[in-house]
């Protein structure tokens, strides 16, 4: 009887294996980086070294289909450059689904477009827009 009710109980719970999981993963080095999903902070650090992260990110979107990630590279301090530090961001977002995994989009983020511009830029940004498809229950 144990069993028979322990089958009835799982057969009505949620199996989260089988949704599909987004991830960003970013690598940076020499700059302050921020990432934000919908306007959400999800990710902020300073570094001279390189840093690789990874973050699910399934929590911040939104019903609606329409997404939205936001990232920037900015200087550490004023008086160094991004050229200076040798700083990128590499942003790759994901979507894992069971055994397989999908690049959806990556977003690279080099200082060499402004190597030669004697103002070096405060701060390089990119972003990834992208839509899930809504839950059907």
């Amino acid at each position: 009887m144990v069993i028979l009710a322990g089958f009835f109980i799982l057969s009505f719970v949620k199996n989260s294996d089988l949704e599909d999981k987004y991830e960003i993963s970013l690598t940076a080095k020499g700059c302050h980086f921020q990432v934000m999903v919908n306007e959400k902070m999800v990710m902020d650090g300073k570094s001279y070294q390189m840093v690789s992260e990874s973050l699910n990110i399934n929590k911040e979107l939104t019903d609606s289909g329409e997404q939205k990630i936001d990232v920037k590279m900015l200087r550490i301090s004023r008086e160094m450059p991004l050229k200076a530090t040798q700083a990128y961001v590499n942003l790759k977002l994901e979507k894992i689904s069971g055994d397989t995994t999908i690049l959806i989009k990556e977003v690279k983020l080099p200082t060499f477009p402004y190597d030669d511009d004697e103002s070096q830029p405060q701060s390089i940004g990119g972003s990834i827009e992208f839509e899930i498809e809504p839950k059907s229950e």
